[in-house]
């Protein structure tokens, strides 16, 4: 293989089979894809095709011998090969060539016998630089045969097709094929391709040696939907002055995308040309739903799309996806896209916005979706349990249920340390899925008599955490406390609330002795009126109205007076409350930790903390009394009992008021205060410095963003973490953790397949994105961190409002209405209330629909702007939108928080209609015929008219009213400005006269006349007529030949009864005669019934037999106005075509009569039929042969 770099093309010599032909070339396949010119090798060897032969009376002979690459004075030869491929021996001679360039052998007979090839060698021997032709003439007995001698110079010489047809393509889209250039000349070329837009050509240089070839590749990506034609031009050759060219034609076409919702539900929305709304209804968090869109390509080409999202606030955030963001639809196919849906944010409405647009010039279609994040729905049994009583040393046991609502699977924990309390809960974490029930065992083991209250929170995972009171009363043989009662929690909670919880249950009694204080309804304590009176009205409804309020379970978790901040003053507070003696590999045991526990009662309380024999932790003293108001020290200390362990509890202490150990103190039983649980968390290892701590095997479900919350609003989030390793996982938040997060429980230890679940609290500052970047560090050991990012801001109460703040209503009729669209967008994650406020003076003229409701984050809300002018002037409006969160409490009165204002600018004016042409005729009009005319209604001006057309007719005197004899297609419509409507008026009279109506119309005025009021004022249109007439015939003239020729004109008008017969074809028809329109067969009887009054004769006269018939000749004139049809009917004419088992079998004599007249054939009309023109005339011959000797009559 030889290989040649030439710039941009590299040259490859292949077989000859691989340069394809240009017809093969041009039904390539249709690609999207532009391919790079230089990674692909495209240049292809042509090798010089063999010379072309034939055979001549059985010899076989090439048509040419052609010298190529010859130089001046020095001799090439060529052979010539001669074969014999007939059955016998040939006999041929040669003569030489005439030139004297060209010479061979001396000529002499050549006899070839079959099968034989003869070698004829041929000397070319040039003495100049030009180009040689001559002849060699070969003779036998048949005839003369030459064979062509020819001598080129060396030239530059590139082909290709001299026209390329690409695939039809869409526009936006690229379709390619291929053709080969070859070189055919002596030398090798460089070439280069001029090609316009939108076509290019690849590669558009190269270098082709003598005999190779070049597949050049052609692409369409065109812009307009034109069929393009162009030259594309091949330079090549010396200095490139030479050119090929190739004539290139494509179609390019619009692709048309058609979007349906797949598998449609009850709540999608799928119009053709507007906005589709998917709803995906209610999915769990942390689930994922998918929804499907079917795209049709009806067209003719390839449809590519795009599948954009609308822009988002963050990413991250997104609750929607689609995977398929660009594709193809083959031309009548169809391709069905995926949407999913993952929600994050717990009970929230979900919207987003997909655009799938269609490349070139087709219309993009709006995907609205919506769905609904549905999380977990925990619900304890009870919200307390007592154990009432016990005595030391018995172990009392209760259960409950928890059980999950939701069809979501939930994770719960209790936070709580049930190796290290005295009250324990199994299990006490799990999971339940949706729609279960678990069954807890709560269980009560008092170390010390006491009274036992404490609070647990059940930690959920995308759900507040529920609280669970546990409370048990512990008596000993010398010690007996109050028993605790659930009632005894209700009064404390009231008491906290009104302050009185400070004081101890003696001084409580003692002032409630002394009437300074007393009961309420619920029998909790309170300050008597006659104190309330005496002070300040703020602080008067601020005591009589407390209660107990209702705390968030969130702000009650975090706001539990374990830090700076608290719902209600602590009575009792420890510190440090978490404590971590880091590595204590011994065996020295490591310093105690000194405790802080502070008293801020007005009595005494005892302290006694839960100590377990095996726990590597404890506090001494294990029992304390603390005075009022002062603060006691206390040591924490840690003995690991195992070398390389990791070590974690939750400590427990009970703090009580003194008095309250012996049940015989208490002389009030609403005076008895719970105990407050105080808990510290200890953490240390006995790893040596030296040791690797065992690596930690976990997963980590952390949020990226937090809820959106408004300025000043805590926000917070669950995360949720599985220790996935077969030993314990310590955990802790390490210090350089970002400072305005809060995490609860901040450190612990997790037992091998157990979860932890954290919640996390911030306070956003700011309306940009603040990131708040925390590490949790497992095991004790710096290297194993985990980073976690979470994103909060304070969401913005603002809109997008559109159309700059500025609505223009187009020019309106006054007292008409016009409406105009308005759209904004909630840009922010909460929901907003908006409302519209207008004047109270401009509420006749301008209202919106909705004027209030509630906008969902991220959706676009369109309303409908109703402009109503009541005088012809221009309108100027200035309108407000208040807008608040809508999440806010039912009994606080949402307060507007932000508002925009817009300007409405609107035009009343007055218009009218007319007709063309403004009075319309019908002419003359058959009675009971219908005729149709248009007229055509005009709205020059510049709104809108919304119309009814009235008809009013008039009628000539002493004519009965009867039903309209002119109708409407429709007698109400809409006129845009500067337009017109055709209105087609259907005329049929039911009685000869003249008709005449004018048509006026009424505009319609929805707010200020209702359309069928009678004040509604009409304006004249136009005027209508129309003549009703019946046909009018008449017999002019009358003459007679053969046997009647005799007869005088007035005998003849006589014989026929003329007068009379004119006289009744000039009366109007009766309702008999109108019992068929057009003559018909409609009698089965020989003799059909007669439905004219009038019954005359027409006397042919006498005549002897087998005389000459009489002929008559009527002239019929048709003296009317409109055109008319005219027919005589026999009895035969009328009658139905029976079959022949039907006639019957006797005939009267009537009957028989008339049969034997017509079978006869004694009268004949001629024409029986016809058709005459208003004044039109027509002779009609009337026959009666003498070939009966009685009198003939005969029904006509």
């Amino acid at each position: 293989m030889r290989t040649r770099d030439s710039g941009d093309c590299t040259v490859n010599t292949m077989n000859d089979d691989s340069c394809l032909s240009a017809s093969t070339l041009g039904s390539s396949s249709v690609t999207t894809q532009l391919i790079d010119p230089l990674s692909r090798k495209l240049c292809v060897v042509r090798k010089q095709q063999d010379m072309k032969k034939r055979v001549i009376w059985g010899i076989e002979v090439p048509e040419e011998l052609h010298w190529k690459g010859w130089e001046l004075g020095k001799e090439t030869t060529r052979t010539l090969i001669l074969k014999n491929l007939s059955l016998k021996t040939q006999k041929l001679k040669y003569r030489p060539p005439k030139t004297k360039f060209f010479f061979t052998m001396i000529p002499q007979p050549i006899f070839l016998s079959p099968g034989i090839a003869l070698t004829l060698p041929i000397v070319f021997r040039p003495l100049e630089a030009k180009e040689y032709t001559d002849q060699l003439w070969f003779e036998k007995e048949e005839g003369v045969f030459c064979v062509a001698l020819k001598a080129s110079l060396p030239c530059y010489k590139l082909v290709c097709p001299p026209s390329l047809q690409l695939p039809m393509c869409a526009i936006g889209d690229t379709v390619e094929t291929w053709f080969c250039l070859s070189n055919v000349g002596d030398l090798p070329t460089f070439f280069t391709w001029e090609v316009p837009v939108p076509f290019q050509i690849l590669p558009t240089t190269g270098l082709l040696e003598p005999g190779l070839g070049c597949k050049i590749k052609v692409t369409f990506e065109p812009l307009i939907a034109v069929i393009h034609e162009v030259e594309a031009l091949c330079w090549y050759g010396k200095s490139g002055k030479q050119k090929n060219s190739i004539h290139i034609q494509a179609a390019a076409k619009c692709a048309q995308l058609l979007v349906s919702i797949r598998h449609k539900q009850l709540e999608d929305q799928d119009p053709e040309g507007f906005q589709k709304v998917i709803h995906f209804g209610y999915v769990s968090v942390g689930c994922v739903a998918e929804r499907q869109i079917r795209l049709y390509n009806p067209s003719a080409v390839n449809a590519p799309f795009k599948i954009e999202m609308a822009e988002d606030m963050l990413a991250k955030d997104q609750s929607f996806s689609c995977p398929t963001s660009q594709g193809i639809v083959p031309p009548g196919e169809k391709k069905c896209v995926s949407l999913f849906f993952h929600p994050k944010t717990l009970d929230s409405k979900a919207i987003d916005y997909f655009s799938i647009v269609p490349s070139g010039c087709a219309t993009q279609t709006l995907l609205q979706v919506v769905g609904f994040c549905r999380g977990p729905d925990i619900a304890l049994q009870h919200c307390c349990v007592n154990f009432n009583w016990v005595k030391l040393g018995e172990h009392p046991e209760q259960t409950l249920w928890i059980e999950n609502r939701s069809n979501c699977p939930a994770h719960f924990q209790f936070d709580i340390d049930c190796q290290d309390s005295v009250f324990s809960i199994r299990p006490a974490f799990g999971t339940l899925a949706g729609k279960t029930r678990m069954t807890l065992h709560c269980a009560y083991q008092p170390t010390h008599p006491i009274i036992c209250f404490r609070r647990v929170a059940c930690l959920i995972h995308h759900q507040d955490p529920l609280f669970l009171d546990l409370i048990g009363t512990c008596h000993s043989e010398s010690t007996k406390p109050a028993i605790l009662r659930p009632q005894h929690l209700t009064w404390y909670r009231t008491h906290l609330a009104r302050g009185l919880t400070l004081y101890p249950p003696d001084i409580l009694a003692a002032m409630l002795k002394e009437k300074k204080l007393e009961r309420d309804e619920n029998g909790a304590l309170m300050l008597p009126i006659e104190v309330c009176e005496s002070l300040p009205m703020q602080d008067l409804e601020d005591l009589t109205a407390q209660t107990y309020p209702n705390i968030p379970p969130m702000m009650e978790y975090f706001f539990d007076g374990t830090r700076d901040l608290a719902i209600f003053p602590p009575a009792v507070s420890l510190e440090p409350i978490d404590v971590d003696f880091g590595a204590c590999p011994g065996p020295e045991a490591p310093n105690p930790v000194p405790l802080c526990l502070r008293n801020y009662t007005k009595g005494k309380i005892t302290v006694v903390w839960t100590h377990r024999s095996d726990c590597p932790f404890w506090v001494t003293p294990v029992t304390s009394d603390v005075p009022p108001l002062k603060s006691v020290a206390l040591r924490l200390h840690f003995q690991p009992p195992s070398p390389n362990c990791l070590y974690a509890v939750e400590l427990e202490a009970f703090a009580i008021y003194k008095v309250l150990q012996c049940y015989s103190n208490i002389e009030e039983d609403c005076t008895v205060v719970p105990s407050w649980c105080l808990k510290v968390r200890a953490r240390g290892h006995s790893y040596y410095p030296s040791l690797e701590h065992h690596i930690p095997q976990y997963s980590l479900d952390a949020p990226q963003t937090f809820p959106a919350v408004s300025s000043g609003k805590p926000s917070y989030r669950s995360l949720f973490l599985v220790n996935k390793g077969s030993m314990m996982l310590t955990f802790s938040l390490a210090p350089n953790s970002s400072p305005d997060i809060t995490l609860k429980p901040s450190s612990g230890l997790i037992a091998p397949g157990a979860h932890q679940i954290f919640l996390i609290s911030t306070y956003p500052k700011g309306t940009s994105w603040k990131q708040h970047v925390f590490y949790l560090k497992f095991n004790f050991y710096p290297q194993y961190l985990k980073e976690v990012s979470i994103q909060s801001r304070e969401e913005p109460l603002e809109l997008k409002l559109d159309t700059c703040k500025s609505i223009f209503f187009k020019p309106t009729w006054v007292g008409c209405s016009s409406t105009s669209n308005f759209t904004f967008h909630n840009p922010s994650r909460l929901p907003l209330e908006f409302e519209w406020r207008v004047s109270q003076q401009h509420q006749k003229m301008l209202a919106v629909r909705p004027s209030k409701g509630i906008i969902h984050p991220n959706e676009n809300l369109t309303l409908t702007w109703i402009f109503s002018p009541l005088e012809e002037i221009k309108y100027l409006f200035r309108v407000g939108i208040w807008v608040w969160e809508a999440r806010q409490p039912q009994k606080t009165k949402p307060q507007p928080t932000v508002h925009y204002r817009i300007r409405l600018v609107g035009m009343g004016v007055t218009g009218c209609l007319s007709a063309k042409p403004k009075d319309l005729d019908f002419g003359n009009v058959l009675v009971n015929s219908q005729e149709v005319k248009s007229l055509v209604l005009l709205n020059d001006g510049n709104c809108t008219l919304y119309y009814r057309l009235v008809l009013e007719q008039h009628r000539p005197k002493g004519l009965n009213n009867d039903s309209c004899a002119l109708e409407f297609d429709h007698s109400e419509g809409t006129m845009p400005p500067h337009s017109q409507d055709t209105i087609y008026l259907t005329a049929c009279p039911k009685i000869r006269s003249k008709y005449s109506w004018t048509i006026s119309y009424c505009l319609l005025n929805q707010r200020v006349t209702p359309p069928d009021s009678p004040d509604c004022k009409t304006q004249e249109l136009c005027h209508v007529s129309l003549a009703a007439v019946y046909p009018l015939l008449s017999v002019l003239d009358i003459s007679s030949m053969g046997s009647a020729e005799g007869l005088t004109r007035k005998h003849l008008w006589h014989l026929f009864s003329l007068d009379t017969l004119n006289s009744y074809l000039a009366r109007d028809p009766t309702i008999t005669e109108l019992t068929y329109k057009v003559p018909t067969r409609h009698s089965v009887s020989h003799t059909p019934p007669i439905f004219t009054p009038l019954k005359l004769d027409f006397n042919f006269g006498a005549a002897p037999h087998n005389a000459p018939p009489s002929v008559v000749l009527l002239i019929l004139k048709n003296r009317g106005l409109v055109p008319l049809d005219w027919s005589f009917l026999f009895p035969s004419d009328q009658q139905l075509d029976m079959d022949v088992w039907t006639e019957q079998a006797d005939l009267n004599s009537t009957e028989l009569h008339q049969m034997r007249a017509e079978d006869n054939c004694l009268f004949s009309i001629n024409p029986k039929t016809g058709s005459l023109t208003p004044g039109q005339e027509q002779m009609v011959e009337f026959k009666y042969r003498f070939t009966s000797y009685t009198t003939v009559a005969q029904c006509l």
